[in-house]
């Protein structure tokens, strides 16, 4: 999608981004969040650089294994930009499937959630995924954070973001 105004008229989102990112800030301090090019901005910009942006985190328990079926803790991404109204039911579908930052494995563990990057045989790749802390079986992200059809509890909620090489909690 290609900017329609202002200084940066006929440039792709992407390379608006690349150029100035803070011109997306300045678009929603000046009430331009209803714009297409700012929607379009935040359903793609944020899932390519992760680490540039602020997310909003569910640590949730009573996630059952699907080799051992003992319960382990999960980590689910919201991008705090948009709604997601399948947030606090079932099934929970959650951004950055396959593709969350290596740098969140040690802030996970901080909260009871092993992540690992492995490889799937369904998407013949690597990525971060969730690890069974009891028989260290991978929970591919179709099952996890895609198409959780479990009931699970909310344990912790938070906003996070990487500041200096590490994620940490906003408060």
């Amino acid at each position: 999608m290609e900017m329609t105004f202002g200084k940066y008229k006929g440039k792709t989102i992407k390379e608006v981004y690349r150029r100035n990112p803070s011109y997306f800030s300045w678009m929603k301090d000046n009430g331009m969040s209803n714009k297409p090019e700012y929607q379009e901005f935040i359903v793609t910009i944020p899932y390519e650089h992760p680490e540039r942006f602020e997310w909003e985190v569910d640590i949730r328990s009573e996630y059952q294994c699907w080799k051992c079926k003992n319960i382990m803790n999960i980590f689910l991404m919201f991008n705090p930009e948009i709604e997601n109204e399948l947030r606090s039911g079932y099934p929970i579908i959650s951004d950055l499937a396959y593709n969350k930052p290596k740098s969140l494995i040690p802030f996970a563990k901080e909260y009871g959630v092993h992540l690992e990057e492995r490889y799937s045989k369904v998407t013949q790749s690597m990525y971060v995924m969730h690890i069974c802390p009891h028989c260290k079986m991978h929970q591919g992200d179709n099952y996890v954070v895609e198409d959780n059809e479990q009931k699970t509890d909310l344990v912790r909620r938070m906003r996070i973001v990487f500041d200096n090489g590490i994620w940490r909690e906003i408060r």
